[in-house]
């Protein structure tokens, strides 16, 4: 399962999942009712973020582990990486 930021026609944006970036995007519309893409963030419609972050529109709850925290508290800048790129983790 991979984690996208993700930003709407209207300019807002949120934290889904997916088995990849086509199923998160189709399963952020349909729980959302809006549409991926466009807004004033043209070329950031779809980013891979590292760790979830809020809102959360959808998310894996695993049946064993459960949800992963929203980690993630600076999902705009972080939006396009794989691991964090911060010099110290934000949940230190």
């Amino acid at each position: 399962m991979h984690g996208f930021w993700i930003t709407f026609t209207d300019g807002s944006q949120g934290y889904c999942q997916g088995t990849s970036e086509y199923d998160a995007a189709k399963i952020a519309e349909k729980l959302t009712g809006k549409t991926v893409g466009g807004g004033p963030y043209r070329d950031f419609t779809m980013k891979p973020l590292p760790y979830p972050a809020e809102p959360v529109i959808w998310q894996l709850d695993h049946p064993v582990s459960g949800k992963c925290p929203a980690f993630c508290f600076r999902p705009k800048e972080c939006a396009g990486h794989t691991s964090c790129p911060q010099r110290r983790s934000c949940t230190e």
